[in-house]
């Protein structure tokens, strides 16, 4: 299709980028988490960023950052070492406000705890005793939940959300490294312009993540309805990213 352009095995490219794109990173776990605590305007600015990140990333490797940095070994290692850093940043982060929640969670439910009527001796007077326990059981964590979200809400701006997705994008000094090794193969320079080819190769990679991280924006109210009234599970949520985020600066900087 753009083989007057250099590119060569463009659908086998094309299903290749698809692949790498849907693959989970830090990246997509951060838009879908914001998408469920912030919403999807603050998801839509973190999406923008990574977008803007790797247009970045992109760009180093067209310029020859790639080479330079495969050229010094030091260099790479400190600027994995910064990236891992910053994702065990992001995964504290997130822990220490998930125990604030829990706490909070707790205090909302255990004040508002209530026991059953003494004098409810007969069947029918105890359960309805226990439907009413229940229902304000449930509407204490509803509203400790409700206040969790609009705190987060209220945190995590869309400017803060660009910024975050923006240095996260950028903290991977690897992806230079990999967008280079898996473009030389699709580019036949005596077909046609190096930098056509790589023009299109990076607008294809490009269009499978706009596409991708815009319908993450859109999961968070789908999650959202499944963690409102499940509290505990929001927290468990967000502990399993808080894991992938460490999970992911040691492989940053240990993996190969």
């Amino acid at each position: 299709m753009f083989e007057t352009l250099g590119v060569i095995d463009y659908p086998t490219f094309l299903i290749g980028s698809l692949l790498i794109v849907l693959c989970p990173g830090p990246n997509s776990i951060y838009v879908i988490r914001t998408s469920v605590y912030a919403g999807p305007k603050a998801a839509m600015a973190a999406a923008l960023a990574v977008f803007s990140g790797d247009t970045v990333l992109l760009l180093a490797t067209y310029f020859g950052v790639a080479a330079m940095i495969a050229a010094n070994p030091d260099v790479f290692f400190a600027l994995k070492c910064a990236g891992a850093l910053y994702l065990t940043y992001l995964a504290v982060k997130i822990l220490l406000s998930t125990r604030e929640s829990w706490v909070k969670m707790k205090h909302k439910v255990h004040g508002k705890e209530l026991t059953l009527d003494e004098g409810a001796k007969s069947p029918a007077a105890k359960s309805e005793a226990i439907e009413k326990v229940r229902a304000a059981r449930k509407a204490a964590r509803e509203a400790a939940e409700r206040e969790g979200t609009s705190d987060n809400k209220k945190t995590i701006t869309p400017a803060k959300a660009y910024k975050t997705a923006l240095v996260l994008s950028l903290s991977n000094p690897k992806a230079i490294l990999f967008m280079l090794s898996f473009f030389v193969p699709f580019i036949d320079t005596s077909k046609g312009s190096a930098g056509m080819a790589f023009l299109v190769l990076a607008l294809t990679l490009q269009f499978w993540s706009v596409i991708y991280m815009t319908s993450l924006t859109r999961v968070g109210k789908l999650l959202l309805r499944f963690f409102g009234d499940r509290p505990v599970w929001s927290m468990i949520g967000n502990s399993a990213v808080a894991a992938l985020f460490l999970f992911f600066s040691v492989k940053l900087v240990l993996g190969d």
